[in-house]
């Protein structure tokens, strides 16, 4: 009985916290959730906007060294430093150097399209998600609005409890329905949405050390550079069910490597968290780090984005995530209006 004297009297407390902060912190909670959930699903959106600049049609995968000797000769004053493999049959192989971005066919290595490196529509999204386009300032300011949320989760179950609100009421009124809305996508957004802030806010302060090139062995006379297709398969052969994301280029010095970035199926992440660095001399994987080794720091400095950004699971963790942006968005707009309206003061919450 005194724990339920003392939770009523904490009650009126949390509530006004909840709301006045909610009010304050809104519209920038709103900024990084819209632009969050925009990004779930940002390769897709780019295929629509962007449809010649990849295959359409599927098929089998000719060697990669097709479309470098294709860029190599179309774009003779451009220096690959990179190659991201495509994701899925739909997806184009994408050479990248300097500001350039070169959209090939996988099937055949013809190039569909180039596109700049920078300034395209959804890295204005990241750098807003991330830091307001604010530079540290701004990349503070998100991270103050990401506690708040993470409190705001928080506060709101612990004042859902009484309530229980699991759905809507049949013939309420406005601001009853209103509320309704706003305890329903709290309560079935909040779990995902605690790790969605959680891995927000160490994503900001966890960064352990990347994997180093050991670099490569001094070559012998007259030895030439195996090319990217056998260095993609020396990585894959080190980590057996490891599929290659992603290559970066060995820049014109004897002792740098490829850098080969490896997924495996339960990554979720096409992008990969293994990497492999392959001797572009002798094709040996001189080092392996491998996504399923390392203590759980490690692990989870490796899958933090991927939690964030709901890609563990693949297309229904996606979905999930992006339906938590979706849940958080008509929480502040109800939230606006329970606040607009006083329809969230402690008078109107009182369980009947």
């Amino acid at each position: 009985m005194k724990e339920d004297t003392s939770f009523m009297k904490l009650r009126p407390t949390l509530l006004w916290l909840h709301r006045w902060v909610g009010v304050i912190a809104g519209l920038v909670i709103l900024l990084i959730t819209l632009t969050g959930g925009v990004l779930v699903f940002q390769h897709t959106q780019d295929r629509w906007l962007n449809p010649g600049l990849f295959p359409r049609e599927a098929g089998d995968h000719a060697p990669v060294s097709l479309a470098v000797e294709e860029v190599a000769r179309k774009h003779p004053d451009m220096r690959i430093q990179g190659i991201r493999l495509p994701r899925d049959p739909h997806d184009a192989l994408v050479l990248m150097g300097g500001n350039r971005m070169i959209h090939c066919d996988p099937r055949s290595g013809a190039i569909l399209g180039v596109r700049p490196r920078m300034g395209l529509w959804w890295q204005m999204f990241v750098k807003l998600h991330v830091n307001l386009m604010l530079g540290s300032t701004g990349g503070l300011i998100v991270e103050i609005a990401t506690w708040i949320t993470l409190g705001l989760a928080l506060t709101g179950l612990w004042l859902w409890w009484p309530l229980r609100i699991f759905g809507f009421r049949k013939g309420a009124n406005f601001r009853r329905i209103n509320l309704d809305l706003h305890s329903v996508a709290g309560l079935y957004s909040s779990l995902f949405l605690i790790v969605v802030c959680v891995t927000g806010l160490t994503m900001r302060h966890l960064h352990l050390d990347h994997p180093h090139s050991p670099g490569a062995h001094a070559p012998q006379a007259g030895a030439r550079r195996i090319d990217v297709d056998a260095a993609i398969q020396a990585a894959e052969k080190a980590l057996p069910g490891a599929k290659a994301a992603a290559v970066e280029m060995p820049p014109p010095n004897p002792h740098a490597t490829y850098r080969i970035q490896l997924a495996f199926p339960e990554d979720g992440s096409p992008a990969g968290r293994s990497v492999v660095f392959v001797d572009p001399w002798s094709g040996q994987a001189l080092a392996v780090h491998s996504a399923r080794e390392g203590g759980f720091l490690q692990r989870y400095d490796n899958l933090q984005l991927s939690l964030h950004i709901g890609a563990v699971g693949g297309t229904v963790t996606r979905w999930i995530a992006f339906f938590v942006c979706v849940a958080v968005l008509l929480q502040i707009f109800s939230g606006y209006v329970l606040w607009w309206k006083r329809a969230g003061s402690s008078k109107d919450l009182i369980v009947k």
